[in-house]
């Protein structure tokens, strides 16, 4: 699924460069009211002083510090929250240019996260072969190909035929006739679900796209924020 995952991760670089640009005014913005926030806890700490400026003072001094550390505070969390949501949209943005994608496109993604999923079941089912010395019990009659109900009328048949051509001269004839469209379809935004007995791969594209996050966002709020101090 390496190549699959490095389409996915050259549009995630797309939407970066546009979404750097964006965050430098997001950040920018809330920069400001961060400013504005501390400002107005400046001037509240004046007043402070002035009340209390009869006290022994180092009530005055803790009022004033109290103060400053809730407004900086505020700020932080301001801050927080706009790279939280940058990077949300990050991930979104890319999510959403899967289904922008031609229908050619798409189909070959989808063709590729079969294929791997057939190919990494096949290496699984030899491996089992050659431990134990026969055909393991668990080996699936049929590989059923579960897609969306859209999908399925729109794309099903070439997925199917796609995976069967991609994976010729890799899985022997037997394994390529097993492939089969399924009369189900799931509930997932795009990709697919390989079902092969009482077990399912899913490479949905909800599910690619977690994996994804998982790898990438600590890359993507670098290359975003690697500027920024805060």
């Amino acid at each position: 699924m390496a190549s699959t995952t490095n389409g996915l991760n050259k549009i995630t670089d797309k939407i970066l460069s546009a979404a750097r640009e964006s965050a430098e005014k997001i950040l920018a913005a809330a920069q400001e009211e961060c400013d504005r926030i501390a400002a107005e806890y400046d001037a509240r700490a004046e007043e402070i002083r002035k009340a209390n400026e009869r006290d022994a003072g180092q009530k005055a001094a803790d009022t004033v510090a109290r103060a400053k550390s809730s407004a900086a505070m505020q700020g932080r969390n301001l801050i927080g929250e706009k790279k939280s949501e940058l990077i949300e949209s990050v991930f979104k943005n890319a999510f959403d240019q899967i289904g922008k994608r031609s229908e050619k496109e798409y189909t070959e993604l989808v063709v590729g996260l079969l294929a791997a999923a057939l190919s990494e079941l096949a290496q699984t089912e030899e491996k089992n072969l050659a431990l134990y010395g026969e055909e393991d019990e668990s080996a699936a009659e049929i590989y059923e190909v579960v897609l969306n109900a859209k999908d399925r009328n729109a794309i099903g048949t070439a997925v199917v035929n796609g995976a069967r051509k991609k994976l010729k001269g890799e899985l022997s004839e037997d394994r390529l006739k097993k492939i089969r469209l399924a009369d189900a379809t799931a509930n997932i935004a795009g990709g697919v679900i390989l079902r092969y007995g009482d077990v399912e791969s899913n490479c949905s594209l909800e599910m690619l796209f977690a994996q994804l996050r998982r790898e990438l966002e600590t890359d993507v709020s670098r290359a975003l924020f690697a500027a920024d101090p805060v």
